[in-house]
């Protein structure tokens, strides 16, 4: 199909293509433009496959978040300094 096809679909929720249209009026947009790019979307995402080990990235996620969360200032020690420095070193 080109652009510019006109397409028949039956069984749409209304709610979902109120939803679409409202969208597209905000976005000034037509709403086949909208539909389309609802379709691809939908296409690219039944392609993805499922996180594997959930639960071990949740638990990465959280001893990361516990260490960044025990972190304090260290006496003496500047980021700030230590980012002008990294600007101000001469390129190779």
């Amino acid at each position: 199909m080109g652009v510019g096809t006109t397409v028949v679909i039956r069984d749409v929720d209304e709610k979902a293509f109120k939803r679409l249209k409202a969208e597209a009026m905000l976005r000034g947009i037509k709403v086949g433009q909208a539909a389309s790019q609802a379709f691809r979307l939908w296409v690219q995402e039944s392609g993805m496959k499922p996180l594997k080990g959930l639960d071990r990235l949740r638990e990465a996620a959280d001893a990361v978040e516990g260490a960044r969360l025990r972190l304090r200032p260290i006496e003496g020690w500047s980021s700030i300094e230590v980012i002008r420095g990294w600007r101000e070193r001469p390129r190779e």
